[in-house]
């Protein structure tokens, strides 16, 4: 597995997940750390992972690159 994409925020992983996925792309979020009181936000100094398969991390950097370079548009 390939990490392609970190956050601190859950929430956002979850979009970048879900991108890959409709792409095509088998995608897991990692988060470990995950607070109760606060469950989108991680305090793991790694945040909240988005991993594909291998053979697809470039396919998803792609993808990942194209959801950075838009974020906050409308």
């Amino acid at each position: 597995m390939a990490i392609v994409f970190a956050s601190a925020f859950q929430d956002e992983a979850l979009v970048v997940k879900s991108l890959l996925e409709s792409a095509g792309i088998a995608a897991e979020v990692l988060a470990e750390g995950m607070l109760d009181a606060t469950p989108l936000f991680t305090t793991a100094k790694t945040g909240a992972r988005v991993a594909v398969p291998d053979e697809d991390e470039a396919d998803a950097a792609a993808i990942v690159a194209d959801y950075r370079a838009n974020k906050g548009k409308a």
